[in-house]
């Protein structure tokens, strides 16, 4: 007689399609491929319900993220490949949810299944940022690093575990897990210090959850991140962002917030922005030229006005000729959460000794949304009331 003794072995055929769809959609021939010769492709999909059937709901959107940056780092940025550490067992992510006491989000969950952080050597995944001795370049963290955080009580940030972290600028971005600091659950954000009292912080939001924010993270390593000396920098690109003069003269401008050196009281933002000139290929060589002066018109969200003059850019007096191409990186502050800049650079003909005006675009700069430690602390009032 046939044994019908049901097992908590999952099976294939009485799994409902709304189960199966959102896994079977995102294996493909790869997935194939690396079965192992020993077990059939039926037991290579229920290997995989085992490992991503917890977390199901997020599995679709946290695997195209991490397909897009596997893609970018396989054809783009292969230094980069050997810092991604492998998947983390379900038992090394219980292990340290059982010394949490709490269990991650799902879909940090299903990151770490396919990615368990970044090794210590290289830059970090999540972008570069430069302005004079200030270095940012963040790496994912691991759950081992996440638990060693939360036991120790998150600093200022109770329920939250970290997802990434800068040695350099000591600096983090933090993923809210349980309710118990005040944070909006599954909020990843900045935490910058409030100059009103030693006790309070204020944050600068990053994503509303971790799936967010990894997605977003793989769509800026692939169309906004430029990659400079080797390194992805977190400037954002604004395809708009261009100025052409005499059809010879193009300038493009790209900006970054710098929220690990701004704060919200006192209001003070701060951004960095990379400009790049260059010269057309096809120009004539009569029409090269080199910069002079530089000429700023920094405008606030209030409409004040500042006019800024200068020599060189960045103590540089850069020389334009037919092809050639050059980039510097500045930076700049607002008291308001958006300010803009726009100007012109004046240039000396190298043969006539004419003086030449090429266009800078105006280029917009806007800080992340944000919330006060007073907020925080009315959240947690009504989460008393409810309880």
């Amino acid at each position: 007689m046939e044994d019908r003794t049901e097992t908590s072995t999952p099976r294939l055929l009485n799994l409902p399609s709304e189960t199966l769809l959102p896994i079977l959609s995102h294996l493909n021939f790869d997935d194939l491929k690396r079965c192992p010769k020993e077990i059939t492709w039926k037991q290579q999909f229920l290997n995989y319900f085992t490992d991503y059937g917890c977390c199901i709901e997020q599995y679709k959107k946290v695997r195209l993220a991490w397909n897009k940056i596997e893609e970018i780092i396989q054809t783009l940025d292969r230094q980069l490949a050997p810092q991604l550490n492998g998947p983390a067992t379900e038992d090394e992510i219980r292990a340290a949810e059982s010394r949490m006491g709490c269990r991650f989000p799902d879909d940090l969950r299903c990151s770490l299944k396919l990615h368990n952080g970044q090794s210590e050597e290289g830059f970090g995944l999540c972008g570069c940022i430069t302005v004079s001795s200030y270095f940012q370049s963040e790496k994912l963290l691991d759950c081992d690093i996440m638990a060693n955080f939360f036991m120790e009580g998150g600093g200022k940030a109770l329920g939250c575990v970290p997802i990434s972290f800068c040695n350099m600028a000591r600096c983090s971005q933090l993923l809210a897990i349980l309710p118990t600091g005040g944070f909006e659950l599954g909020q990843v954000f900045y935490l910058v210090p409030d100059s009103r009292s030693d006790e309070d912080f204020d944050q600068f939001i990053t994503a509303s959850s971790y799936a967010e924010w990894i997605t977003e993270l793989a769509d800026s390593l692939s169309d906004v991140f430029p990659k400079i000396q080797g390194s992805h920098f977190r400037f954002v690109n604004d395809p708009s962002c261009v100025a052409v003069t005499d059809e010879v003269f193009t300038v493009k401008v790209a900006t970054c917030f710098i929220a690990d050196l701004s704060s919200v009281h006192p209001p003070n933002f701060q951004y960095s922005y990379r400009i790049t000139m260059s010269m057309a290929a096809d120009a004539s060589r009569d029409l090269s030229c080199q910069l002079e002066t530089r000429h700023w018109v920094i405008t606030d969200e209030d409409g004040r006005e500042e006019y800024v003059d200068g020599p060189g850019v960045v103590g540089e007096f850069p020389t334009m000729t037919p092809g050639s191409e050059y980039s510097w990186v500045s930076c700049t502050a607002f008291s308001t959460t958006y300010g803009n800049m726009k100007g012109y650079f004046s240039m000396r003909n190298l043969k006539t000794g004419d003086r030449v005006n090429i266009e800078c675009p105006c280029f917009h700069m806007k800080c992340l949304p944000y919330e006060h430690a007073q907020q925080r602390r009315e959240r947690l009032l009504e989460l008393k009331k409810e309880v």
